[in-house]
């Protein structure tokens, strides 16, 4: 198992690095696409997951990662959109060191990640602003803090010095019963500094390129029904459809990036991976 290390914020990045992320909504196949473009990867270009660093082989914070993961089915099970959405920040932030590590250590020219903690946290905020206000009242942070002492204490303690690491940098410690209330507060900012704030916060740079893989909500809750695992919250359809009119708020807003928006219903993984593969050959 790789070190539970991360790299320098000051690692060199080589000029000629090229960051793309693959983004759609759950069930359009970014998983199975991505792992076919690991497989036929060369030395110079890595397939990594945004949100579970466990999922890299080569990669760090895989201990984290997974504590991560099963507080997130954890939030599932409670039916806890703020702990979700808290959890999903803290999943997002081991991406700046799994990025860091590959280009600076590993050497690797393109990072090609499944999804992007700026994008898809621009596309999943509406959606769980509109989740977290529906259960909101005064009493929520007190019961997600005994939500807190109810789960794996290992889980927990990991989340909360993950926390106090990102305060360093942050200047402040986010606190788990109300880093969610603090992250939908970014909804309200104007277009042009929406995603800058919250690459602030994550700690990483936008993507030079963004590939959207786009489904219908209905076949995509066909894929997500079939899998071998209970959904998560947002695996409905209303929030699924609230988040694919993220994704495109989201990305007309990326003036700077250029994205390449493929129809995933029709085409197979393969397909799908193998026209990625040009894109990024070009």
């Amino acid at each position: 198992m790789p070190a539970e290390t991360s790299v320098p914020a000051e690692t060199p990045v080589p000029a000629e690095t090229l960051r793309a992320a693959l983004v759609g909504i759950d069930g359009s196949g970014k998983s199975t696409v991505i792992r076919l473009l690991a497989d036929g990867s060369s030395g110079d270009r890595a397939a990594v997951s945004c949100l579970r660093a466990h999922e890299n082989p080569d990669g760090p914070l895989h201990r984290l990662s997974r504590h991560l993961d099963s507080l997130s089915r954890d939030a599932d099970r409670l039916g806890a959109p703020e702990l979700k959405l808290a959890v999903l920040y803290l999943q997002m932030c081991t991406f700046a060191v799994t990025e860091r590590f590959f280009i600076g250590e590993l050497g690797t020219r393109v990072v090609l990640s499944e999804r992007h903690p700026v994008v898809d946290g621009l596309a999943y905020l509406p959606m769980y602003r509109d989740a977290i206000e529906r259960v909101a009242g005064p009493d929520r942070p007190a019961r997600l803090r005994r939500h807190l002492a109810s789960l794996d204490p290992g889980d927990v303690g990991a989340a909360r010095a993950w926390c106090e690491r990102l305060g360093r940098r942050l200047g402040r410690t986010p606190d788990l019963a109300t880093v969610a209330a603090d992250l939908i507060r970014l909804v309200d900012l104007p277009d042009a500094e929406r995603a800058h704030a919250f690459a602030g916060r994550l700690g990483v740079r936008l993507p030079d390129v963004v590939v959207h893989l786009d489904i219908d909500v209905a076949e995509a809750r066909r894929r997500v029904r079939d899998r071998d695992r209970p959904a998560e919250l947002h695996e409905h359809h209303a929030p699924l459809l609230r988040i694919r009119d993220g994704y495109d708020t989201a990305l007309k807003s990326l003036e700077s990036v250029r994205v390449h928006r493929i129809r995933a219903d029709g085409a197979s993984p393969a397909e799908l991976a193998a026209e990625i593969d040009r894109l990024l050959t070009e």
